[in-house]
């Protein structure tokens, strides 16, 4: 006799869930498979997709730090010609070398130097940031919805996004955070020296991806662990209660050498690394390469509270233009109460979908809803922590998703709360809060694939404005005239000449870190004295004069030679 449908049902998704616990039993096994989840299922759906080529400046400052760690430098002396090599994000001098700080370009060297190719780099922080989140969950929920939290990690913040198919960073932060997170709640339940260690790491990570976020968040965790039980050192150690003094004072001594001992000297040794990495690049101990670029080529501060800096005199005036029609648009709307409120909103929609996703913010947002309302610590914690680095975030100029990712574990954790709450619902002795949770991970799979965008096969193009032996199309881009010279074979120099209207997303100007031995050297074209000292230095190789244009919004194509 037919079984009815909901025993049915519920057969089945015990059968799925007693999987799912069977594996979880087995901690490391389950870190192991999100792991290979993330980074084999980054690798097919690039597969599918196309590997992606670096297209957003910010992606080719990455990219430049990765290629210098991979030739076993900190840095690159500045060339001779470097005024015909000034771009966003990249500093000519003293040294050549990207503003941004080295995690993620540490990652981008292991791929280029053990894999071949960059984006490994990125799938592999993908796939370690995801098992960070793992391993952050099973202290803080039971094992299978651990195991279940790591899988939607996997979900919802590798393969699919820009985080694990692109340049751009986000993952290593995510690392960073996962550990500061899993380690807290192990710190306060038993004193190991490992845990401690665990938290420093997070912590270094963290400086070394996003300082200022990361420091936003090392402060609250600072606040939790570095009091915990300092009341045990004002307990004298002698008087009418001497025993139970003595037990404070060893409990005391125990988490001085097993925690913040371990701890203080794990961020000593940080500290001192990033001191000697700030030295090799900028001269000094105390200026990170990022205060210095933006002291250099930017006119529009940091934050929005801050006044506009003294104007920059730019060699190429096209850099100019992205302070001036960007980030100094960004900056007057934020200063009004009506530009502030616009721009958060639109970033608060945008940060939330990126983080929650549409169906599985769900259950997670009522449960923190339910949480604050009856008093939860945890749960006010938790907003207080994501108002504040929400609060910076919006005060500088402009705002990106990735700028939360040392919170993403935080987000996979209230999901995964959301989930087991919903999962405990029950109709008639079916299960249809698992059936529930089941089909939004789904739904959630299904809209992903669906609603993943596709990162644009050109920026910009452009035309050849000088006869050449090389056969070109009539309109190329960047990565076409790339991929057709490294075919070719042999040493290039391309001067690219830019329009007046020039839009920074649509730079052209990246080189390696060793730009004499490049096979391809990208220069900007300045005035005839300059171009003659460039293709005097660079003689020999083939020369090819390019003019840069772009699809304007109305659908045309503007040539910069008109």
């Amino acid at each position: 006799m037919d079984q009815p449908y909901p025993l049915v049902v519920n057969k089945y998704i015990n059968r799925l869930f007693a999987g799912i616990d069977a594996l979880a039993r087995h901690r490391l096994m389950s870190i192991l498979v999100v792991f290979l989840l993330c980074f084999g299922g980054s690798w097919i759906w690039a597969i599918i997709q196309g590997i992606s080529f670096p297209y957003h400046v910010d992606e080719f400052g990455y990219v430049l730090s990765g290629d210098t760690f991979a030739h076993g430098r900190l840095t690159n002396p500045p060339h001779p010609m470097w005024v015909h090599f000034e771009t966003y994000n990249v500093l000519q001098h003293p040294t050549y070398m990207s503003k941004f700080p080295p995690g993620q370009g540490i990652f981008l060297a292991i791929g280029q130097v053990f894999f071949g190719h960059q984006i490994y780099g990125v799938w592999l922080s993908a796939g370690l940031m995801c098992a960070a989140i793992c391993w952050m969950l099973y202290a803080w929920v039971p094992p299978p919805w651990a195991l279940l939290g790591g899988l939607v990690a996997v979900l919802q913040f590798s393969v699919f996004t820009y985080w694990s198919q692109s340049y751009w960073g986000g993952a290593v932060a995510g690392i960073g955070g996962a550990l500061v997170f899993g380690a807290l709640p192990r710190i306060f339940k038993t004193q190991r020296i490992r845990d401690a260690l665990w938290l420093g790491l997070g912590c270094a990570i963290l400086a070394n991806s996003r300082p200022l976020e990361g420091f936003l968040v090392a402060i609250p965790v600072g606040c939790l662990v570095l009091p915990w039980k300092s009341f045990f050192a004002v307990i004298p150690a002698k008087g009418p209660h001497t025993g139970h003094s003595q037990l404070f004072a060893g409990i005391h001594n125990k988490f001085i050498k097993k925690v913040i001992l371990p701890l203080s000297m794990v961020l000593f040794i940080t500290a001192l690394l990033m001191g000697a990495y700030n030295k090799q690049i900028t001269g000094k101990v105390n200026v990170f390469p990022y205060l210095l670029f933006a002291h250099t080529y930017r006119e529009v501060p940091l934050f929005m509270w801050q006044p506009l800096t003294s104007p920059v005199k730019f060699n190429h005036k096209a850099l100019g233009l992205h302070d001036k029609y960007y980030l100094e648009k960004n900056y007057f709307d934020k200063k009004t109460w009506k530009g502030f409120v616009e721009d958060m909103q639109k970033d608060s929609v945008q940060v939330s979908m990126f983080f929650f996703g549409y169906p599985l913010a769900i259950p997670s947002l009522a449960i923190l809803v339910y949480l604050f309302f009856l008093r939860q610590t945890a749960a006010r914690y938790w907003l207080a922590l994501l108002v504040l680095l929400g609060t910076c975030a919006a005060m500088t100029c402009p705002m990106k998703a990735h700028y939360f990712s040392p919170l993403t574990c935080l987000a996979v954790l209230l999901v995964t709360i959301g989930l087991r709450g919903l999962g405990e619902l029950k109709l008639r002795n079916v299960r249809v809060g698992l059936v529930a949770g089941v089909f939004l991970i789904a739904l959630q799979l299904l809209l992903n694939i669906i609603l993943t965008p596709h990162y644009p096969v050109a920026w910009s193009m452009a035309e050849t404005i000088q006869s050449s032996p090389i056969k070109l199309q009539a309109t190329f881009t960047r990565e076409d005239l790339k991929n057709i010279l490294m075919k070719r074979g042999g040493k290039y120099l391309v001067i690219v000449k830019y329009p007046l209207w020039h839009y920074y997303f649509r730079e052209w100007v990246y080189n390696d870190a060793d730009i004499d031995n490049a096979p391809i050297v990208w220069a900007r074209d300045m005035d005839e004295g300059h171009n003659k000292e460039l293709l005097e230095y660079f003689r020999g190789r083939q020369i090819l004069f390019i003019s840069i244009f772009w699809e304007k919004p109305g659908g045309m194509f503007y040539d910069s030679r008109q």
